[in-house]
């Protein structure tokens, strides 16, 4: 089927089988697809992918449940649409076009991620819920490798996470790797499977080693860890932070003020975190010794097969 089709930006998909998501719309071009569509229409909701730079086919299928004008500046009677929507059903588009009327997905056909875990294509779905984060534990005996992803409900505002063990399929720098790369994947396509999760892995590692890159050339160590996604938890990033705030401190105590104490700080942290980590300063290996040794990730490439099976041990939901 073709219907009119709202792209996401940010991420916030309504949950399937009633979810209620309200949004506002000034745009005249959205405003107009909109009513175009009208009460008890069927719209597409879909991400735009920030990474790719493009539209993301899967996404929600939904109906519009109200909608109605709001005054958007107070006396000037100008308005935007209010639009209450109610997620039914996850598709995917085999295409879009641009029309005067507004976005439309070509061919939307309805997916079910649970019959397709079951054919081999595990899915973890980001509809209903906005990761904030993650973290990694590992058992006493560091065979066990728990991820967490950890989120709130759009709709309850309560948090939310998802879990799995990885034990026997992954290291313990792999395993945190995974848990960026899956959060980055939630955020910017609505959903993770085996592909986009190597796409943001991938991502996810050039972007860290830049940012080591980039504070050790510049002597900037509050650089470290910050990628699209966030800021990275590590080694690294903590003791980065933990010296900074010493050296500045110290410095401001023996009388300096407080722009030359920070200078002085940043080159003293970068010096102490190279010593601390051996961590070359050399160009050539900075980077690289930085994620591995520093932060604890490893940017292997990995197989989809294996990807799939980790995927398998996460729930596909939060509510599973």
């Amino acid at each position: 089927m073709d219907i009119f089709a709202l792209p996401v930006i940010n991420g916030v998909l309504p949950r399937p089988r009633g979810g209620v998501l309200t949004g506002f719309f000034i745009d005249p071009y959205f405003s107009k697809m909109i009513t175009l569509a009208g009460k008890g229409g069927e719209v597409f909701l879909f991400p735009f992918s920030k990474d790719d730079d493009t539209f993301y086919p899967v996404g929600i299928i939904a109906v519009i449940e109200d909608i109605w004008a709001k005054e958007v500046i107070a006396g000037q009677k100008k308005y935007g649409l209010l639009v209450k929507i109610i997620g039914q059903e996850r598709g995917r588009a085999k295409g879009f076009d641009l029309t005067s009327e507004g976005i439309v997905a070509k061919g939307v056909e309805r997916l079910n991620f649970y019959k397709l875990r079951s054919e081999g294509f595990p899915v973890i779905c980001g509809a209903g819920w906005q990761p904030q984060g993650g973290y990694t534990t590992f058992g006493s005996d560091r065979k066990s490798i728990n991820i967490t992803i950890y989120g709130f409900d759009y709709e309850s505002g309560k948090r939310v996470s998802i879990t799995a063990d990885l034990k026997g399929l992954v290291e313990a720098e792999k395993a945190h790797t995974i848990e960026h790369g899956i959060i980055r994947s939630l955020k910017n396509y609505g959903l993770c499977t085996a592909k986009t999760l190597r796409n943001a892995m991938q991502r996810e590692t050039q972007e860290l080693k830049w940012s080591i890159e980039i504070g050790m050339a510049h002597r900037l160590p509050e650089f470290f860890g910050i990628t699209d996604s966030g800021i990275c938890g590590n080694p690294l990033t903590y003791l980065a932070s933990t010296y900074l705030n010493e050296e500045i401190i110290k410095n401001l105590k023996a009388g300096e003020n407080f722009f030359d104490s920070l200078e002085r700080a940043r080159t003293k942290t970068i010096s102490r975190l190279a010593q601390d980590m051996e961590i070359s300063t050399n160009r050539e290996y900075r980077a690289l010794q930085g994620l591995k040794k520093g932060m604890k990730h490893d940017d292997t490439y990995e197989e989809m097969e294996k990807l799939k099976r980790i995927l398998n041990r996460f729930p596909i939901t939060p509510w599973d």
